[in-house]
């Protein structure tokens, strides 16, 4: 039978299932919660270590945006036309917070419905 904390990771924590599945099969049966959470740990360092590399490949494009919207002649029709209007507004409303002020101006200036700054920083 499967021990309620391990019920709740695998509900909670659909990509664990797979692995749960792997250490069922290598325990020939349940191979209880301290195997599950241990395998969850791993899941976490696996996508600490992904989210890094993302985070910093994030900044460093956003900050090429932001000096491109605070320097170029151009920036309305290079980040706002061909770059923000290219985003969903679920990843406008995510990336905001990484956007400069110069970028941040170029998107209110489109005035999509997700663009303004509505109090948030």
């Amino acid at each position: 039978m499967i021990e309620p904390e391990v019920r709740l990771l695998l509900e909670r924590v659909p990509e664990l299932a797979h692995r749960y599945l792997a250490l069922v099969e290598a325990a020939d049966g349940d191979p209880g919660a301290m195997a599950a959470f241990g395998e969850l740990g791993e899941l976490v360092s696996d996508a600490a270590g992904s989210l890094a590399g993302l985070e910093e490949r994030l900044e460093r494009a956003l900050a090429a945006v932001e000096e491109v919207a605070a320097t170029s002649g151009d920036a309305a029709d290079l980040v706002g036309g061909a770059f923000l209007e290219n985003l969903s507004p679920d990843d406008v409303r995510l990336l905001r917070r990484w956007f400069g002020p110069a970028t941040r101006d170029v998107l209110d200036d489109l005035e999509l419905p997700c663009g303004r700054d509505e109090g948030r920083p």
